[in-house]
């Protein structure tokens, strides 16, 4: 018989998606686990719709360390396997501050937020700063999702 050991870092992830504002998000369609492929988990949050626009946009993220250490995700393409081009990314004020594409050095795999790790290494005061947005390691990634869904389907939306 062989035993599978899951490290605690994934542990914690797979007990989450098991759990009340993940599970809730999911029965409300605001968003779908789509894999896990440790260190990786690959989730679709809706969108408004918006004419000639996408109805969800997939978020990949990076989570070693979760949850003492801050995930980090961007926008993701399953056609390509790759990161999201500038092109097909979610526009709108919010969700181009969210989804930068103008050469943040994160731009391309991390969401400039405070919940995000690449943002908060580059802006340490955010911790204190947004603390009620701020990751710590009370959060799950549901609060990540319930805010990215936010963004999504807000008003200033625009689409890509």
């Amino acid at each position: 018989m062989t035993s599978v050991v899951i490290a605690p870092d994934e542990h914690a992830l797979h007990e989450h998606v098991r759990r009340g504002r993940f599970l809730a998000g999911v029965a409300a369609g605001r968003w779908r686990l789509i894999s896990v492929t440790w260190p990786f988990a690959l989730v679709a949050v809706s969108a408004a719709e918006r004419p000639n626009s996408p109805t969800q946009f997939v978020l990949r993220f990076e989570l070693t360390g979760y949850p003492h250490t801050a995930p980090t995700g961007g926008l993701w393409d399953l056609a390509t396997d790759s990161s999201l081009p500038p092109e097909k990314r979610p526009k709108g004020v919010r969700a181009a501050q969210l989804f930068r594409a103008d050469g943040w050095v994160g731009g391309s795999t991390a969401m400039y937020a405070p919940w995000d790790r690449i943002g908060l290494q580059a802006h340490p005061d955010w911790a204190q700063t947004y603390r009620l947005q701020a990751w710590n390691p009370t959060r799950d990634l549901g609060f990540i999702l319930a805010n990215v869904h936010e963004v999504l389907n807000a008003d200033d939306y625009l689409g890509i």
